[in-house]
């Protein structure tokens, strides 16, 4: 591997910012600003900013955000946009990245592109006196991928054993108040330092645009007026592990949870982990819906699509229980035995750093994709005749329209209705959205008749 290719930085690039088409110098702080003002205003958003004299409009917007998104109006700060384009962050950045459900992304897929980026290390771990290990046990990952990838493997599934901290590309697109939700995400948990700094960097940037913006003037800041979300790196998360440990599920399961004082009041605290599985509680009922045992690879895509509400167990956990998904097409190979064994190297790699004293929020991006991790998720009425559809299509990846086809069935037994919905797009839309359909829909549809 070329070691300057493998020590290569991640590069942050802010690419679009919201600004106005007709009026200059009039971007994100401005859109926001006169447009808080304008709520308690006869006027529109332009003509009050015309209305300010230019030499006091800076102090003026200054007061407007610090009086208004400052005091917790979050939908002040959403009147804006910011795209980033980043290279040679972390997969493991990348998932922190896609935990926050109003950011949207366009990520290179490892299902379709190849992973020939190498892979990143924190100084923690270059500093050790385990460095040598882990660069040769990585670098083994990925001489099996690509031998996989020139006997037939699918792409999607050779990826299964790359590292965490393997190199990828993202565009990640939101607005202000979501990234400083993602930013507050670094100081919760256990977050690896590759993930921080990519998140600081983006932050940084967005803030050189719109300083007033993203200052803390305190309650723009808050962690209750957030949609929580999903957090992976947390240190724990003591509901998860007490639906797990109840249900021990080896397919998708549906759940029933009655949340203990304990997990209410710390949610109260602003504990994210556990106001994240408040998401799967309604109308004061217990906590609900299904908890699904997958890969990382697979739990990337699914909260990369931003279509279900999630939750999810801490990654620390998951590493702890160690736990493997093995695609079909290596299962049933000659290749089962050197995947298994190259999942056991990378963990048992893990532990050792660990041991040695490198913090597990370090070590974990050298993790394989094959880690079984439990996602908690609760399915509506829309997921049900929408997503679920999309997911049960066999150009789905396999993984995850197993899943749904698992999820699909439980839905069909509780509620008929929606449940004849539950297949392929196909059968919902009538007709495939696929450039190629696979025929599946039609005979289903033909079976109905």
């Amino acid at each position: 591997m070329d070691e300057s290719l493998f020590l290569q930085e991640p590069k942050v690039n802010l690419i679009a910012v919201s600004k106005s088409v007709s009026i200059p110098d009039f971007g994100p702080e401005q859109l926001s600003a006169y447009g808080a003002l304008g709520c308690f205003e006869e006027k529109s958003t332009v003509q009050l900013y015309q209305d300010v004299p230019a030499d006091q409009r800076a102090k003026k917007e200054k007061t407007i955000l610090k009086e208004s998104a400052g005091r917790g109006h979050g939908s002040v700060i959403d009147q804006n946009y910011f795209t980033f384009s980043i290279e040679n962050l972390t997969r493991a950045a990348t998932l922190q990245i896609c935990l926050p459900q109003y950011l949207a992304h366009l990520q290179q897929s490892l299902r379709r592109a190849t992973a020939d980026r190498a892979f990143y290390l924190p100084e923690a771990i270059r500093e050790s006196s385990l460095y040598s290990d882990a660069k040769q046990i990585l670098s083994d990952a990925f001489q099996l991928y690509d031998k996989l990838g020139e006997k037939g493997v699918p792409k999607e599934d050779a990826r299964f054993f790359l590292p965490l901290y393997t190199k990828t590309n993202i565009q990640t697109s939101g607005d202000a108040r979501e990234l400083m939700h993602l930013y507050s995400m670094n100081n919760q948990g256990e977050v690896p330092s590759p993930v921080i700094g990519v998140v600081d960097e983006m932050i940084a940037q967005a803030s050189a645009r719109a300083p007033n913006i993203f200052k803390d003037w305190g309650y723009n800041y808050e962690t209750l007026a957030w949609y929580p979300a999903a957090q992976l790196y947390s240190s724990s998360n003591k509901t998860a592990n007490e639906i797990i440990e109840k249900y021990k599920p080896d397919k998708a399961t549906y759940f029933e949870h009655d949340l203990s004082e304990r997990a209410v009041d710390d949610a109260a605290k602003r504990d994210e982990t556990e106001l994240s599985n408040l998401k799967h509680v309604h109308n004061g009922n217990k906590m609900q819906g299904f908890i699904l045992p997958m890969s990382v690879a697979c739990f990337h895509q699914a909260i990369r699509q931003r279509t279900w509400d999630h939750s999810i167990e801490s990654i620390y956990d998951a590493a702890t229980r160690n736990r493997m998904i093995v695609p079909p097409s290596i299962a049933s190979s000659e290749f089962k035995d050197e995947f298994a064994e190259q999942h056991n190297n990378m963990m048992r790699l893990y532990s050792d750093l660990v041991k040695a004293g490198i913090p597990r929020k370090e070590a974990i991006g050298v993790v394989p994709h094959s880690l079984q991790l439990y996602d908690f998720i609760h399915v509506n009425g829309w997921n049900s005749v929408h997503s679920i559809g999309k997911r049960t299509c066999v150009e789905a990846q396999w993984e995850i329209r197993a899943l749904a086809n698992q999820i699909a069935v439980i839905l069909r037994d509780k509620n008929p209705s929606l449940g004849k919905y539950t297949y392929p797009q196909g059968v919902v839309y009538g007709k495939c959205p696929e450039r190629k359909p696979c025929g599946l829909c039609d005979k289903i549809l033909e079976a109905r008749k």
